[in-house]
């Protein structure tokens, strides 16, 4: 790469972009309302996992048959699915969860957030729900974290899970963009973030995320919002740290060699933020994987292409 981001891209571009893999925050912007997430009210949920503090959790549950749980990435939340949930909705009950840290779930500012102490979370929002024969689905860091629910205590071994899906996900140490590293120093990132409101800096990020697609204003403003919140900027770079952080990528591969579930490890060929060779290297670390490539979209597939991940999904969680 040529500079920083390569290509001519500016250094906010690329450093944002970088740590924020997707969305635009701010620093210094004024509280506004919480996210908007479009079409259907959600609900909360207090869980506590061993070794943390309790946290309320926010998430959207429609439909029925089979449980179908969603995990957002990295400075995202509920609200990224909003273009595929309404039809995985039409066949299965579906749960998007906002995961602690991101969205309307709580932002603790002294809480672990790495994808293990996420993935405890989820693990007890499961067994308090009493959720069974679940297709566990996580994009980008919610992949990850995805993963490593089904490990986690109370889950692993108990046929809970059944399938998982991950989509784009920096699973294993060193998988993102070099300039990820940024995030190490925290002025960075803290100068950048404050350099432009949530809205402008949403619009940026997701139209890199996209390979220069226009986005539409409803994304920019379920993107943008959450970080309007100062605690929300807090979160993101704490789990932002931890990914950058964690570096074993073989203990990780071995810890993933205890999974049982079928994997199916979706990828957009043009990914800029987790290389298509992170996703051959991952679903090579798992016992029973198999990975889907989609064509013609870059980080965002529930955006760009849609119909293709319904498609692709819907054919691995019925079989």
């Amino acid at each position: 790469m040529n500079g920083l981001w390569g290509r001519g891209r500016t250094l906010i571009a690329g450093s944002v972009l970088a740590c924020a893999l997707l969305v635009g925050l701010s620093q210094a912007a004024a509280p506004a309302p919480e996210p908007v997430i479009p079409e259907g009210e959600g609900a909360r949920i207090v869980v506590s996992a061993p070794g943390q503090n309790p946290v309320s959790l926010y998430f959207e549950e429609r439909g029925s048959g089979q449980t179908v749980l969603l995990l957002h990435g990295l400075g995202e939340s509920s609200f990224t699915w909003h273009d595929v949930m309404p039809a995985l909705a039409a066949r299965y009950r579906v749960i998007a969860l906002d995961l602690m840290g991101f969205g309307r779930s709580d932002k603790p500012q002294d809480a672990a957030y790495s994808a293990d102490a996420q993935a405890a979370l989820v693990a007890r929002f499961i067994l308090d729900k009493n959720l069974d024969d679940i297709a566990l689905v996580g994009h980008s860091f919610g992949g990850t974290v995805a993963l490593r629910t089904a490990l986690a205590e109370g889950i692993r071994g108990t046929g809970r899970i059944r399938r998982i899906a991950v989509i784009g996900s920096p699973a294993l140490p060193r998988s993102t963009a070099r300039y990820l590293d940024l995030v190490k120093t925290p002025v960075i990132p803290d100068t950048l973030a404050s350099a432009l409101s949530p809205e402008a800096l949403a619009r940026l990020l997701l139209r890199e995320a996209s390979g220069g697609s226009v986005t539409s204003d409803e994304n920019i403003e379920g993107y943008a919002a959450p970080y309007r919140d100062p605690a929300a900027m807090q979160a993101f770079f704490a789990t932002a740290r931890t990914i950058v952080m964690e570096t074993d990528a073989d203990a990780i591969a071995k810890r993933y060699k205890a999974l049982e579930q079928p994997v199916l490890v979706v990828w957009c060929r043009k990914d800029p933020i987790v290389p298509l060779s992170a996703g051959r290297k991952l679903a090579a670390a798992l016992p029973r994987a198999r990975l889907s490539i989609i064509e013609g979209c870059h980080h965002l597939p529930q955006h760009e292409r849609p119909k293709q991940l319904l498609k692709t999904l819907n054919a691995f969680i019925a079989r």
